[in-house]
């Protein structure tokens, strides 16, 4: 407070003398009147020399600061003196310290990369994503309509623009092996809503999406570098795409990547069929609103259309209606609970590394009273005392703060080289200025919160008392008993938060556990995945491409004869990739409720006749798909359900018989497919997700796109790997082989989010938990230093060392149990925040709360020991003359 007392006085110095001015003022004005000036001409000399008071005033002003400003050189000088002069002391304070600083600035630098910065658009707060819902699928999000995207774009006033794209992949051959490319098929307003410009040539008109003008591409920065070279005479060549050659008319800005890097933009062609389709739920679209426009209004209007349009098809069906979200909060992909938890973890680290070198600080202290008391008694204010300390502090904070930069560098370096491929926003997170100003104001943050203490206490400090009491007394005295008692509740903060962390590293550890050791459902062992995108039998122009029946055959048959292929079968989808086909509006015979024209939606797979016994999973009942299960006409079309299905529709698992409708025939009739057979239930999908209602159909009687292929080997998978490759490109020179891995590998990169928050949080807790220990250790030694004398008492009236070494133990293990306690109710409050991170364990889960306390008493409990067997050893006749 004697900083707020010093303000005080300056204040009220400088209103004494603005009272002073104003009497002189008043005085000079009626001398000069009595003297015969007019008061007019009185008031105008008197300001005059007015003015040079207020001169006077003002270099009043200038030294006293020039003065603060020397005064602050000569303390900035002194502290650094000081701290060269005990380099241990130094260098550990500016270790503790950069590994505080470093963990915050690196993961506050993702933090501001991936959440806090404005998406890289032109008024990006001002664009959201726009979403349809409708009954058919009730758990998912939906693309608008052409119909719905005509609609928002005539009667939605709120929004200034409105766009549109379809996000795809296509096949790039032409030079090399064939690769997947991400394109978007993009409306001609796509660029100009994202303020998206060209670095060469141009980009879409309205003119480049009529039927045969939409044979162009833009292509981004990143393409025209690896693909062209940065060929400055890249314009007017081609680049081929599912074998249709496009024209290359412009080249994006650098840094300009939506929806993803690496990729081209096609233009939005749809047929004639897809713009009148009320059930054409494919356009991503993107809406800016006006200026001054709230959201309430927005989502008024766009209800408003929704109503309409389910007036207008009734296909609808109930429930149709629309959502917004800003774009940033849309591209996060609900990360942002994660990354947030995050920095919450190495904020927590800071603290400790705080609480820990105030209880250095406050130790350190104790042996320089004699010199405050000195300074004090040579004229030092109690203000010049408190702002050496936290100059000094401060000095440490910034020499932390130095060594931290660079640890945030190479952790920021790290951290992009261990994230998921699909962590939002990887690509834009860099070192930049962001992290140097973040590390300076941070360091000097942390140098007040661990300074002012010990400097409020040096600064209080009573000379007299200070210069007169030799060490031995003061250590005994009030003063010293009062800075134990902070110690001790330093230590309780420390251990607090350590705990927190330790629970939390520990709750998303065995998270991971329980995702990597969980029964998926399949068989995981010598298997081998790949995916095959863009068959040629899904290449609608080429006439002489194969059926699908044919092609998937002729390919598995290749494969087959390979060394070492046990066998090998095929699905549309991958496994573990998050996706799956959605089929809405089904018609189930006998479902529960009884009715033959409920409406349903469940997942949909097509797979080969052998999917099952190759993957493992078990039948339950009927049978697999055979070879008879074929697309010819006099084929009967049967379908398999899984077991959450059945019961869920059904009721039970004794479903054969029974038939769903997919769709209908030209005449509107309900096509039926009989269900042959019930499957166990397995996570194709994800590991977190539980099973989901599924059904499959037989590869041989429809379906069309990619193909996504499983080896059983008998032999080691990756062996195999590149053979099967080159197999595949020698039949089919044009055929991309995509995501080739085992299904362990799969299974593991599939929990990528999982594993790096582990090995953070981990890492943090190890970090916060060794610094917290410190800090026990450095209090029970410095406890020990003060009470030599009552040691050496209690040993010369008979105590036992094993009297004192249980004394000191229980003494330091005091404000770890208060630390346990507060830090477990801390992490019961949290419970809430890391809940959704979790799987297969119960954020207040007892085993983890137990196991984190036996853990930390018993660490803590060995380093009170150190001390503690000092004590043991001390000498009473030594002790009773110890000064």
């Amino acid at each position: 407070m004697h900083w707020l007392t010093r303000l005080f006085r300056k204040e009220q110095a400088e209103k004494h003398l603005d009272v002073e001015l104003r009497f002189h003022l008043e005085k000079q004005i009626s001398d000069y009147i009595a003297s015969g000036m007019s008061p007019k001409e009185a008031r105008r000399r008197a300001t005059l020399d007015f003015g040079g008071l207020e001169s006077i005033k003002q270099q009043s002003r200038d030294a006293r600061r020039a003065n603060f400003i020397d005064d602050l050189i000569r303390d900035v000088r002194y502290g650094f003196r000081m701290l060269r002069k005990n380099p241990g002391f130094t260098a550990a304070a500016a270790i503790t310290l950069a590994l505080g600083i470093g963990a915050n600035t690196a993961i506050f630098s993702i933090v501001n990369a991936v959440i806090l910065r404005p998406l890289p658009y032109k008024d990006s707060s001002r664009i959201v994503h726009i979403s349809a819902h409708t009954a058919m699928y009730p758990t998912f999000s939906l693309g608008l309509s052409w119909i719905s995207l005509r609609q928002i774009r005539s009667q939605v006033l709120s929004l200034e623009q409105t766009a549109a794209y379809i996000d795809t992949e296509k096949t790039l051959t032409g030079k090399g092996e064939p690769t997947i490319l991400s394109t978007a098929s993009v409306t001609d307003d796509f660029f100009e809503e994202l303020g998206a410009t060209s670095q060469l040539g141009r980009l879409f008109t309205e003119e480049d999406s009529k039927p045969g003008l939409n044979h162009v591409v833009v292509i981004s920065d990143s393409l025209w570098r690896t693909r062209f070279g940065a060929d400055p005479s890249v314009l007017g060549k081609t680049l081929v795409l599912d074998k249709v050659p496009y024209i290359i008319v412009g080249v994006a800005a650098p840094k300009f990547s939506f929806p993803n890097p690496d990729q081209a933009w096609l233009p939005l062609s749809p047929s004639s069929a897809d713009q009148q389709s009320p059930t054409f739920f494919m356009l991503q679209t993107l809406g800016k609103f006006r200026r001054g426009e709230k959201v309430e209004r927005l989502n008024a209007q766009l209800d408003a259309v929704a109503q309409q349009t389910m007036k207008d098809h009734p296909e609808l069906a109930a429930g149709y209606s629309f959502s917004t979200r800003p774009l940033l909060s849309d591209s996060l992909n609900n990360t942002r609970d994660a990354f947030l938890m995050l920095l919450a973890a190495a904020t927590f680290v800071l603290l400790i590394g705080c609480a820990n070198l105030a209880s250095l600080l406050l130790a350190r202290g104790s042996g320089r009273q004699r010199e405050m008391a000195l300074r004090a008694t040579l004229g030092a204010s109690r203000g010049r005392l408190l702002r050496q300390g936290l100059v000094e502090s401060c000095l440490l904070a910034l020499s932390g703060g130095a060594l931290g930069v660079f640890l945030a560098a190479e952790g920021v370096q790290v951290f992009r080289i261990m994230a998921p491929a699909d962590t939002p926003r990887l690509e834009e997170i860099s070192i930049d200025s962001t992290l140097l100003w973040f590390s300076l104001v941070t360091s000097l943050i942390a140098g007040i919160l661990f300074g002012i203490v010990p400097a409020r206490r040096a600064a209080r400090l009573d000379p007299n008392e200070a210069l007169k009491e030799g060490a031995g007394t003061n250590l005994g005295s009030a003063r010293s008993a009062r800075q134990s008692r902070l110690g001790n509740a330093l230590v309780t903060l420390e251990v607090a938060l350590a705990f927190i962390l330790v629970v939390g590293s520990v709750l998303m550890t065995l998270t991971l556990s329980r995702l990597l050791h969980q029964n998926p459902g399949f068989r995981t062992d010598h298997l081998l995945s790949f995916d095959l995108p863009q068959p040629p039998f899904a290449d609608p122009e080429n006439v002489e491409s194969i059926s699908q029946p044919s092609y998937v055959r002729e390919i598995l048959a290749k494969i087959q004869q390979i060394p070492g292929v046990a066998e090998v079968t095929a699905s549309d989808h991958g496994v573990l990739t998050g996706m799956m086909m959605m089929q809405g509006g089904l018609v189930v015979d006998g479902a529960i409720p009884a009715s033959s024209k409920e409406a349903r939606s469940a997942g949909a797979r097509y797979i080969y006749p052998n999917y099952f016994r190759i993957m493992g999973i078990p039948i339950l009942r009927g049978r697999e798909f055979t070879d008879r299960d074929s697309g010819i006409a006099t084929a009967q079309r049967v379908v398999l359900v899984n077991a959450a299905m059945a019961r869920e529709y059904w009721g039970t698992l004794d479903v054969l018989g029974k038939r769903i409708s997919m769709s209908t025939d030209d005449k509107g009739k309900a096509v039926w497919n009989e269900v042959v057979g019930v499957v166990a239930d397995a996570r194709e999908v994800n590991l977190r997700g539980g099973p989901s209602p599924t059904y499959f159909l037989s590869m041989l009687q429809g379906g069309t796109g990619s193909l996504h292929l499983l080896v059983r080997t008998h032999t080691d998978p990756d062996a195999l790997a590149t053979t099967i490759s080159r197999q595949i490109w020698a039949a089919y020179p044009d055929q991309p082989v995509t995501h080739i891995m085992t299904m362990s590998r799969n299974i593991s990169e599939s929990l990528g989010n999982e594993r790096l928050r582990s090995v953070l949080l981990t890492l943090f807790a190890g970090i916060g938990f060794a610094l917290a220990l410190v800090g026990v250790y450095g209090v029970v030694s410095y406890s020990v230093a003060r009470r030599v004398q009552e040691i050496g008492i209690r040993m010369a009236l008979g105590a036992a060392p094993m009297d004192v070494l249980r004394m000191v133990i229980r003494q330091g293990l005091l404000p770890v149990a208060f630390g346990i306690l507060l830090g477990a109710a801390g992490a019961f409050g949290l419970a809430r925040v890391i809940a959704s991170q979790l799987y297969g364990v119960k954020p207040t889960d007892p085993a983890t709360f137990l196991g984190a306390t036996a853990l930390v008493l018993f660490v803590a409990s060995l380093a009170s020991c150190i001390p503690a067997r000092r004590a043991m050893h001390v000498d009473p006749m030594v002790a009773l003359r110890y000064e």
